[in-house]
């Protein structure tokens, strides 16, 4: 079977599909006005969410006894596919910050890692792979592009500016999504819509990795794990391996997330961003105003 795994030509052309479409949606918007590029993006959420909520028809997700537990706020990809359409108008800078960040960042590690399209496993159980392009592997890569491409429009048509004084706000509302995918897993199980067995089991639903790293993961595992203290990942009780609910994953999302917003702040705001660490430095005048 034709499978997309880290390395092979399938997951080489999604890569190449991602640079191809990015580059032909900034041809077609290149000499349209700023009222149909914002109508465009707009469209372009509105459709990822339609897309979101297409997996309920599409195997393996036909297999899940209670399917809108899979469209629900399960993961982080999942709230931007659901939240997007709502927050594109909204005039918080803190929350547009955020679709900037998750979006652009999300969109890209999907493409560079796609967990989902290359294992499998699918709610706990071994399905088998899914063939290279398959509804659902390209249902998946779509819907992941889409979450990428309108936050990377809205920045790259100055619908929204980023700034370097407002950069630690970003990865804080990352860590608050998680809470909101954990009380989102805990109706679900109250409701009987999820076995209470499983919930914190990272090798079911494992939304984000709030409740741990499935076993198939490890490599991701070790990454994310080399900023936690053990006493997160140990029962108070038993003693066993246990990954202490977001509280684990908090320190890890807020290190890669405030690396990433200052990767993303020096390529859209270079100049406040120099400006910025040169003040803390002591390298630069304070007279000089660095732009909220």
């Amino acid at each position: 079977m034709q499978i997309v795994q880290v390395g092979n030509i399938y997951y080489f052309i999604y890569i190449f599909a991602f640079f191809a479409f990015t580059i032909l949606s900034l041809i077609f918007l290149r000499n349209k006005s700023q009222k149909f590029r914002n109508r465009f993006i707009f469209g372009l959420a509105v459709l990822n969410l339609f897309i979101h909520f297409a997996k309920i028809f599409i195997y393996p997700y036909t297999t899940v006894e209670y399917i809108w537990t899979k469209v629900s706020f399960e993961n982080v990809c999942a709230v931007s596919a659901l939240t997007f359409p709502f927050l594109y108008f909204v005039k918080n800078k803190t929350i547009k910050d955020y679709m900037i960040l998750v979006g652009i960042s999300s969109g890209i590690l999907t493409f560079i890692f796609p967990v989902d399209a290359m294992s499998e496993y699918f709610n706990g159980a071994i399905l088998g792979y899914k063939g290279a392009f398959s509804i659902e592997v390209i249902r998946f890569y779509t819907s992941h592009f889409l979450i990428f491409l309108v936050p990377f429009l809205m920045m790259q048509y100055k619908f929204h500016t980023v700034s370097i004084k407002r950069a630690y706000r970003a990865p804080l509302m990352l860590i608050l999504v998680l809470v909101i995918i954990y009380i989102n897993e805990l109706i679900i199980t109250a409701l009987g819509w999820v076995p209470r067995e499983q919930l914190y089991s990272p090798d079911y639903r494992n939304p984000s990795f709030i409740f741990g790293v499935r076993g198939d993961l490890t490599g991701l595992g070790a990454i994310l794990g080399a900023f936690v203290p053990m006493f997160l990942r140990v029962h108070p009780v038993t003693g066993e391996l246990f990954y202490w609910p977001v509280l684990w994953l908090a320190i890890p999302a807020f290190i890669y997330g405030s690396l990433f917003t200052i990767i993303l702040m020096v390529v859209y705001d270079g100049k406040n961003t120099k400006l910025y660490f040169q003040r803390i430095f002591r390298m630069h005048p304070k007279e000089q105003k660095i732009i909220e």
